[in-house]
């Protein structure tokens, strides 16, 4: 039997990457077997968990883009104007519906869907997300969204831990000018404009100046404390939908 097909979509490469490392971390944690078939294969094979699940986009493709989601559904035909159980769509809804839609199309569609797309301050995105979701009958089991406010790179903030005398003193300087802790308070953090102070980008920059980079720190941060620091910016709800409800779709296999 294959190991279940996960479908991702997502604004950016890099996003794929970060939500993909997540997941897989929830999956090693929850489940002895693939815990155990990881440690086994990751030694001969660049992912370890193929045998545990797989990651696709539509058309043979690794991810789908969400800025081409509706051309590429309007080029198939497919129907994605229209009310949402009778209400206008909100921000992004018609942009989620399309993508669904694509995974739908898909000679063999995946057993669950992630999809992840930046808030920006914008709580229209969160509820267009939902619009699309419950909007059709899906042929997945599970759609779930990695909704960061404002944006990913918060996520990857609230994941740094200061590992040394210097940053903690970086950390410091960074509390002083922002007046908040960025890392346990992600989403007060802004996007959009990266001469911004409070930018998400530039602060993380600013925080992986020397030392390992964000990525490895994601590799490898505890579980709980991106649960406990990740509240308001996205991250927790995350966790805990994937746990609950992706978790038991690759425990069966």
């Amino acid at each position: 039997m294959s190991p279940p097909a996960l479908g991702v979509a997502a604004e950016s490469v890099g996003d794929v990457r970060i939500v993909q490392i997540l997941v897989d971390r929830v999956l090693i944690d929850e489940i002895s077997w693939v815990a155990e078939t990881f440690e086994a294969c990751r030694a001969s094979m660049e992912d370890g968990l193929a045998p545990c699940r797989s990651w696709r986009g539509v058309e043979g493709s690794g991810w789908l883009d969400l800025h081409r989601a509706s051309d590429l559904a309007r080029e198939r035909g497919l129907r994605i104007y229209g009310s949402f159980a009778g209400d206008p769509g909100e921000a992004d809804a018609r942009m989620h519906r399309a993508a669904l839609l694509l995974f739908a199309e898909e000679a063999e569609p995946p057993a669950a869907v992630v999809i992840a797309r930046d808030l920006d301050r914008c709580s229209e995105r969160a509820e267009g997300f939902a619009q699309a979701v419950a909007a059709g009958s899906w042929p997945f089991e599970v759609v779930i969204g990695a909704l960061p406010e404002p944006e990913i790179e918060a996520w990857l903030i609230a994941a740094w831990i200061p590992e040394d005398d210097s940053e903690r003193k970086r950390l410091a300087a960074l509390r002083g000018e922002l007046h908040f802790d960025p890392c346990t308070k992600p989403e007060q953090l802004t996007s959009k404009n990266e001469a911004d102070r409070k930018d998400a980008k530039r602060v993380l920059a600013v925080l992986t100046t020397t030392g390992r980079d964000a990525l490895a720190r994601w590799h490898d941060v505890p579980l709980d404390h991106l649960e406990a620091h990740g509240g308001a910016c996205g991250l927790a709800r995350f966790v805990r939908e994937v746990r609950e409800r992706l978790v038991p779709i690759v425990d069966r296999g």
